[in-house]
């Protein structure tokens, strides 16, 4: 059963034959999608180093959906139909970083850096799925 989802809008399709049927989603992204912006750090969902940001369309209402996912647990062959978004696909110093990577570093809001791509992602996610209306509370 081959598996067909976007990775920062590039298309991948996945079979079991090439990759191991076990691999997370954040595996694959590192191993195969070769973006190393994921972390893959506890591997258990505690520490959201591999937060990424999934869409996809409600299947009753149609209308898209953004979420924040953990990556290391999601099997990447439950991704079928999946737009997923990396820390890369939001920004980078190339064409310039997303309003939520520039304020954290411009508050120093990180310690030694290797968390801030999952911290970025689950504040992106926010956004996203808000619309970009998100309250203090929030």
């Amino acid at each position: 059963m081959e598996v067909i989802f976007t990775i920062n809008g590039k298309l991948f399709k996945v079979h079991p034959h090439h990759v191991p049927i076990e691999n997370s989603l954040g595996s694959f992204i590192r191993k195969n999608a070769q973006l190393s912006g994921t972390k893959l750090v506890c591997r258990e969902g505690g520490c959201g180093a591999c937060i990424v940001n999934v869409n996809s369309e409600h299947p009753i209402t149609k209308e898209r959906q953004s979420w924040a996912v953990n990556s290391c647990l999601l099997p990447v062959f439950s991704c079928h139909g999946l737009d997923i978004v990396t820390v890369e696909g939001i920004g980078n110093k190339t064409k310039g970083f997303h309003a939520v990577q520039q304020r954290l570093a411009h508050f120093n809001g990180t310690q030694c850096g290797y968390c801030s791509p999952g911290m970025v992602m689950n504040m992106y996610s926010l956004l996203e799925s808000k619309s970009g209306q998100v309250t203090m509370q929030e």
